[in-house]
């Protein structure tokens, strides 16, 4: 974990007679500007504010699917074709963050957070007003980029307020953000093309954007230490008249002074070093992908299956909202985990634990996923709320997978979690931006039973792997360089 030694009143009395290292340095845990120290209320607004913009780039990535149709008859494509802008916005996550998380650990979070922001926001309007095809899917490529700073840095955001305990609660909230968003989406995107039609999602998501801005202005602060020192000690640097002293280490960490190739090699391409070294990576983003792309899949599939019980396509977008509540219900049950098993396990260890203790909610919703999707596709002649039930249980499982993924990841590699979030961003996005679209041939050919069915026998497979890190975890973090408790 990362800590701050050193009383924080011999940096503000005795800045002039210390060299710049000792200043970058030396720093308290009392110190206000640290962000475990920030007030309740600056942290739980600063939360917010993330998790509110996950919220809208999630919205945005999927609610553009809602208009396929009447986007297909007024330009005369093919709804394939049309599907292409939901999923180039998702190959655009996978793109961006490979830029966004490593940068994001040299500059700071918020600014690759504010400019992706704004760029996402600013492309809806010519997404709105587009006359081509072509128009729209370079938008919504270009959109999918500059949204995914907010995917590949909010979570490390996020996991520098806290400590072990309260940091899983806030990670649960915020992560859960991306598939409430993208849930959502569907339902509110019926409403607003058949009201409004398809340009009113980029209109309706811009506004989103807008809306934010004066919040984020007062609320988003930099939050990570390194970036806090390095502007504490500018600060000195000026008032003391030391500009000639030697870079500090916190800058020299965070590449100042580095040749551009220098600053590739050390940074840029930390992602890709991470995730070929990483065996815990690897397995967790795999795991993680299918179970992301299982809910883009969902988003074609449920108002398909209930449009074949006679349902219109705006009341077959409903049943998400089952969906919606079971992915709203998942972070209830890592909070109400964390709080109670893993808090006493924490303190009976004096204050200490070890990544594998959160792994509990992440089997039991490996164990859940294969059920509720079978249950799902084999219950369409059963009464309707049957199969609104079992996709319930499916946002339940697909959260309790994903939210317990992430905090897994990020409490091993916790002083890099950005490039390691970064990297399994990128990969899930390139998986899911083609999920949908090999998947929807194989839909019709095999029709919702039969699919269901399939997804079920790869979540099942998937089992395993949760377990396995539950019992040789410690042992398989020990061959790592990355590990933030080895190291």
């Amino acid at each position: 974990m990362m800590g701050f030694r050193g009383p924080v009143q011999y940096i503000h009395h005795q800045a002039n007679t210390m060299t710049m290292m000792e200043v970058a340095n030396s720093n308290s845990p009392r110190d206000p500007d640290h962000p475990h120290n920030w007030s309740r209320l600056k942290k739980l607004s600063f939360i917010a504010i993330v998790s509110a913009k996950i919220f809208v780039v999630s919205f945005a990535s999927s609610v553009f699917g809602s208009g396929a149709e009447s986007l297909a008859e007024e330009y005369n494509a093919s709804k394939t074709v049309v599907l292409l802008g939901v999923a180039l916005f998702v190959a655009g996550f996978a793109l961006g963050p490979l830029f966004f998380g490593p940068i994001s650990e040299v500059v700071g979070h918020r600014p690759p957070m504010v400019i992706g922001c704004i760029l996402c926001a600013i492309l809806q309007i010519p997404l709105a007003l587009a006359k081509s095809m072509v128009g729209i899917l370079v938008c919504r490529f270009l959109a999918g980029v500059s949204g995914s700073a907010v995917l590949g840095v909010g979570t490390g955001m996020v996991a520098e307020l806290y400590g072990p305990v309260p940091r899983a609660v806030a990670l649960g909230f915020s992560a859960s953000m991306i598939n409430v968003g993208s849930t959502v989406a569907p339902v509110a995107g019926a409403y607003i093309v058949e009201r409004y039609g398809w340009r009113w999602t980029a209109w309706v998501t811009l506004l989103m954007f807008v809306a934010l801005e004066p919040f984020a202005f007062f609320a988003l602060h930099e939050s990570s230490p390194k970036q806090i020192l390095v502007a504490k000690a500018k600060r000195i640097r000026a008032k003391g008249n030391t500009a000639n002293l030697d870079i500090t280490r916190t800058e020299v960490d965070n590449g100042h002074g580095h040749s551009l190739g220098q600053f590739f090699a050390r940074h840029l391409s930390k992602p890709i070093r991470l995730f070929y070294k990483e065996p815990i990576l690897i397995i967790l983003t795999v795991h993680l992908t299918f179970v992301y792309g299982t809910l883009y899949l969902a988003y074609q599939l449920v108002p398909l299956a209930f449009q074949r019980r006679g349902w219109s396509v705006p009341a077959s977008t409903l049943p998400f909202i089952a969906m919606t509540l079971g992915t709203l219900s998942a972070p209830c049950v890592t909070t109400i985990f964390t709080l109670t098993w893993y808090k006493r396990r924490f303190l009976k260890r004096g204050g200490t634990t070890v990544p594998e203790d959160r792994l509990y909610p992440m089997i039991a919703g490996a164990a859940i996923l294969p059920v509720a999707l079978l249950w799902f596709g084999w219950s369409m002649s059963t009464h309707w709320f049957c199969q609104v039930l079992a996709g319930y249980f499916i946002g339940v499982s697909v959260l309790l997978i994903f939210l317990t993924g992430i905090i897994y990841m990020v409490d091993v590699y916790y002083d890099c979690a950005n490039s390691a979030v970064s990297i399994h961003v990128a990969f899930r996005s390139v998986f899911a931006a083609t999920f949908s679209l090999w998947t929807g041939p194989l839909y019709e050919r095999l029709g919702v039973e039969h699919m269901s069915s399939v997804l079920a026998g790869v979540a099942a497979a998937l089992l395993p792997f949760p377990i396995i890190f539950l019992i040789y975890g410690g042992r398989i973090r020990s061959w790592s360089r990355f590990d933030n408790l080895k190291n």
